[in-house]
């Protein structure tokens, strides 16, 4: 950043003393393309029409203002405002300047080191004769100024005596071309001829879709951008080598709107003649988001994936694998297919219309632990039943695992302890969920980890508590295309808790004390789909400073409470006997055990095929028994007795099959 600003500086001196010395050239300019004279091996080009109009819009805007305090972009935001200073000094000249085309371009000059190359076009004043003989004049002895020819053109050399830094430029086709790296000026030189990026017809596919939009344009060339990441990261990544061959070029176009909406559209080109992961999407077709229906409004982050066919589109992920992955994961399936005596293809696949949602909502009542799920949706309301009982019934056939249901109101609750089962059949793109729960709501398959996340699922569908009525979500939704190959959607305050977990202490802290910054860009949308063949990119991040900050809705008792015993107790009252909130995490446990905040027992209880059974302890805070009893198939049985704080007896009521016995 220091670089760019001293450059920036010396750009704007050099216009300035040629300007106010040859004012009547300064008009025109020429019509060949700044970006044709940028060398072909650029990591990324970035590209403005009017750059200063461009910097004035975003550091002005409240977005900007508001995500400038964040402690993170401090650094960052100080050297924006030595620029933003450099310029408000140098306003009479950027007016005189008018809306004058700057590209400034990355490029690796030695092994792991970068430099950067710009292009500034200025029109006529480039036609000077002899323009050293002005900037020597006027540049004074701060600086020294030589020249040499390369070909028809002139490279002027500025030595800053003071820094000892050189600044290499030369003036051609109405373009001023400068960079630190005299390499990088010679190469640029020879692209006038060359023109690489003008000749490269899969550069243009793309650049032309954005061309003239925006604030900016940012293009990425995928043959040397995997390089610069894996240098800016520090390692090497696999995934992001693998970018190289498969996708050819981006091109991006960046706005925003009075409001703070922040855009970014682009287009990518994916080399059609291998097999990826983008391929896959590119030829999956489209869809909508059914799934609004009972995705919960506390939704913290979703992923929609679109497609005609759910058996085609499995096809093309598998052949998207490398044949070692391909092999392994073909290899378990089919163990799977044979030991259970089921298909993927006619069981599952069959089935599934055009859509899997991944979503993680905000903990409720499980802790700080996130709740992930994973809804398939059906091509009607029985034919996922029908193969799922199907499942169920060879699964109980052919190995030694049971089956095990909860009722839970209108709706089953069905646990399947089998690990690996649903990544066997599935592969990576389901391989959170490792022994499945699973509940059908209409036509839509909810897969989770955990029996809860299926129960407030289903508290929040049947409340009305989804994103199809977030007034919020519908009107940010607008922003994209009913349609499209891929979803993805967070809601940054909701997820900003979610964090917690994957983030050390320290980290934590600094996150907080930037919250309130952070969670003023409440809605971040991307979509993707097909523009005839290439990749359609789109993003939208929505600004406002005034959203309400995500509450922990209060635990159901009465809802949750008739999942075991059928009745509800009032909490409040905290009678003798009220039935104890149980939530029972792994249908496996022979034991549930809750901790409050100091980490001291509160009860315990022990369990049998996923239901209470047998001894049941509950604890006052000194540790004594509070309430002693035992359940037989999740109903009290037996005597159970109520104790004072020094463990005396109290009450006891004899139960049988969870009514109380008359005396």
């Amino acid at each position: 950043m220091k670089k760019s600003l001293k450059i920036l500086s010396i750009i704007l001196i050099l216009i300035l003393l040629l300007f106010f010395s040859y004012r009547y050239f300064l008009s025109g300019r020429s019509s060949f393309q700044s970006i044709y004279m940028i060398p072909p091996d650029a990591a990324w080009i970035v590209e403005s029409n009017a750059p200063f109009d461009a910097w004035e819009s975003i550091v002005t805007s409240k977005a900007w203002q508001k995500a400038s305090q964040i402690e993170y972009l401090h650094t960052l935001n100080k050297q924006i405002n030595s620029i933003d200073s450099l310029l408000s000094k140098k306003r009479f000249l950027l007016k005189a300047l008018g809306r004058r085309k700057i590209v400034v371009s990355s490029h690796e000059v030695l092994p792991g080191r970068y430099d950067y190359l710009y292009i500034v076009d200025i029109g006529k004043i480039t036609r000077i004769q002899n323009p050293e003989k002005i900037l020597s004049s006027l540049l004074g002895d701060s600086f020294r100024l030589t020249k040499r020819q390369f070909g028809e053109a002139t490279i002027y050399e500025l030595h800053d005596r003071e820094s000892g830094e050189y600044f290499i430029f030369s003036f051609l086709m109405d373009k001023m071309i400068m960079s630190t790296n005299y390499r990088l000026v010679e190469a640029s030189l020879k692209e006038r001829e060359i023109m690489t990026l003008g000749r490269d017809l899969k550069f243009i596919d793309v650049s032309k879709r954005i061309s003239g939009k925006g604030l900016f344009n940012v293009y990425i060339s995928f043959k040397y951008f995997p390089a610069y990441l894996n240098n800016l990261l520090g390692k090497t990544s696999s995934g992001i080598n693998k970018l190289h061959d498969e996708l050819t070029y981006s091109a991006f176009t960046f706005g925003i709107s009075p409001e703070g909406m922040l855009a970014l559209e682009g287009y990518t080109g994916v080399n059609d003649s291998l097999s990826s992961l983008y391929t896959s999407i590119l030829n999956a077709g489209s869809g909508g988001l059914s799934g609004l229906r009972i995705i919960p409004s506390r939704v913290a982050s979703l992923v929609k994936i679109s497609f005609s066919d759910a058996a085609d589109y499995y096809q093309k992920i598998m052949s998207s694998l490398n044949e070692t992955d391909k092999e392994e994961y073909l290899a378990t399936l089919h163990r799977f297919e044979k030991k259970l005596k089921i298909s993927l293809e006619e069981n599952f696949l069959s089935w599934i219309d055009n859509e899997i949602i991944l979503l993680q909502t905000q903990p409720s009542n499980l802790g700080r632990n996130n709740e992930f799920a994973a809804i398939l949706v059906g091509k009607n309301t029985t034919d996922p039943q029908k193969n799922l009982d199907f499942i169920d019934r060879q699964i109980e056939k052919n190995s030694p695992v049971r089956i095990k249901e909860v009722r839970y109101g209108n709706y089953t609750i069905t646990y399947i302890s089998f690990p690996g089962l649903i990544k066997a059949l599935f592969g990576k793109t389901l391989e959170k969920i490792d022994k499945p729960y699973y509940t059908i709501i209409d036509e839509f398959v909810v897969f989770s980890n955990h029996p809860q996340t299926l129960k407030n699922i289903i508290d929040d569908y049947n409340s009305g508590k989804t994103l199809e009525h977030s007034d919020d979500f519908i009107r940010f939704a607008k922003e994209f295309n009913r349609k499209n190959s891929g979803f993805s959607y967070f809601d940054v305050p909701v997820l900003f808790s979610n964090i917690r977990d994957f983030v050390s202490t320290d980290t934590w802290q600094n996150l907080l004390r930037n919250k309130l910054y952070i969670t003023s860009f409440p809605q971040v949308g991307i979509q993707l789909d097909r523009k005839d063949d290439l990749l359609h990119l789109l993003i939208r991040i929505e600004y406002n400073e005034a959203f309400e900050e995500y509450q922990i809705p209060r635990f159901d008792t009465q809802s949750f409470m008739q999942l075991f015993t059928g009745a509800a107790e009032e909490e409040e009252k905290k009678p003798a006997w009220y039935e104890p909130v149980i939530i029972i995490p792994d249908l496996d446990a022979s034991e549930v055990k809750e901790f409050d905040d100091e980490g001291r027992l509160k009860f315990e209880v022990e369990l049998k095929n996923g239901i209470k059974h047998g001894t049941y302890r509950e604890y006052y805070p000194n540790g004594k028994i509070r309430v002693k009893g035992k359940f037989k198939k999740d109903e009290k049985d037996g005597v159970w007795k109520l104790y004072d704080e020094n463990e005396n007896l109290i009450e006891e009521t004899e139960f049988s099959e969870g009514k109380i016995v008359e005396p």
